[in-house]
């Protein structure tokens, strides 16, 4: 089946996380990190994470060399030009980015939370003006913060508000639960931002504790993942109801070890539950796969055909955070671009 020439909605790639494996290259060299003559092996090696690996833990390691590279406010804005450009390459027309300021930043004072806004705002501008599409910002908040931490840069979410859309909760749920970010969710919620919380990602007893969790005490719209609900029928049938949607991240939760195989993801099942779900490709840059991908691999192996790509596309549309009058622009609401046809290979 071809999946290229599929227009599509995308509601979770985190900007960090798909920077381009080229320009991660150029950027170690030129920080001293590896060695210009350095094998392509040693290059991926480095950067990617290619195989599985044990659990979040070690995927959430990786980053932290991203975070030593993105050193700039110009290296910021061609990371964010290039995960516009490389999502409208995969046939996305409505793209959601989420990040992290704090991650960002580190210890790098000087490096402001209002100039890392301003250059991925810069880097998005610029990409817009060459790929027509939908961008919009989620802010992403750690689980492993401090109050005192997760209510500033709350608070610097919500000053932005006319450009940030959301705010998302992510990182270790087995030892970070939801339940201590309520207070600073509400203050969100009322300010007029919307809410999406990375929950039952995890292999872990309390998945659906943490799913349950995301939605009666943070308020959660859209679940991050969400994959693990697949165990717990009687959770999958509130969600339905619910009308709640999970972004679905397939290939990213084998790579973590979350499900044992892009065979035995469960789509099919969370679907026959009426569950609405996009498809998203959550961190291609550090998994080194695209959207493209995680949509040829549900066609393949769990026969996915173009009416239920379709579907899907109309409601993740439905279910983004982006102003409807910009959506209609790139994706019309009645759905009619969502297994339409993109000139070129497939």
């Amino acid at each position: 089946m071809q999946v290229n020439n599929i227009l599509k909605v995308e509601l979770h790639r985190h900007i960090e996380g798909a920077i381009r494996l080229e320009t991660m290259k150029e950027w170690v060299v030129a920080d001293g990190l590896l060695p210009a003559d350095s094998t392509e092996e040693q290059f991926r090696d480095f950067i990617l994470i290619a195989r599985p690996v044990d659990g979040l833990a070690v995927f959430l390691e990786k980053f932290s060399l991203i975070h030593r590279v993105l050193s700039s406010p110009e290296r910021i804005h061609r990371m964010a030009f290039e995960a516009c450009a490389d999502a409208y390459a995969e046939g996305v027309r409505v793209l959601e980015l989420r990040y992290s300021p704090i991650f960002i930043q580190g210890e790098r004072t000087e490096l402001s939370f209002d100039a890392i806004h301003a250059a991925i705002l810069d880097g998005i501008h610029a990409a817009q003006k060459q790929y027509p599409l939908a961008v919009g910002l989620i802010g992403i908040l750690g689980r492993e913060w401090d109050m005192p931490t997760a209510s500033r840069v709350t608070d610097f979410f919500i000053a932005n508000r006319d450009t940030i859309l959301a705010m998302d909760l992510a990182n270790d749920e087995a030892n970070f639960p939801s339940g201590p970010f309520a207070g600073v969710f509400r203050r969100a919620r009322e300010a007029g931002l919307r809410l999406t919380v990375h929950a039952g990602e995890s292999l872990i007893p309390t998945s659906s504790q943490s799913i349950r969790s995301a939605l009666d005490e943070l308020g959660a719209e859209r679940i991050g993942h969400g994959v693990q609900i697949y165990r717990d029928p009687a959770l999958m049938a509130e969600v339905a109801e619910r009308g709640v949607l999970l972004e679905l991240c397939p290939s990213s939760n084998v790579r973590t070890r979350c499900i044992e195989s892009l065979a035995k993801y469960p789509i099919n099942a969370i679907r026959a539950a009426g569950i609405r779900v996009s498809i998203n490709a959550d961190d291609p840059g550090v998994f080194d796969y695209d959207l493209n991908h995680e949509y040829r691999a549900m066609a393949d192996l769990h026969g996915l055909t173009a009416e239920d790509f379709s579907q899907i596309n109309r409601d993740a549309c439905a279910a983004s955070f982006i102003p409807e009058a910009e959506k209609e622009k790139y994706f019309p609401a009645d759905g009619t671009s969502g297994g339409s046809a993109l000139s070129g290979e497939a």
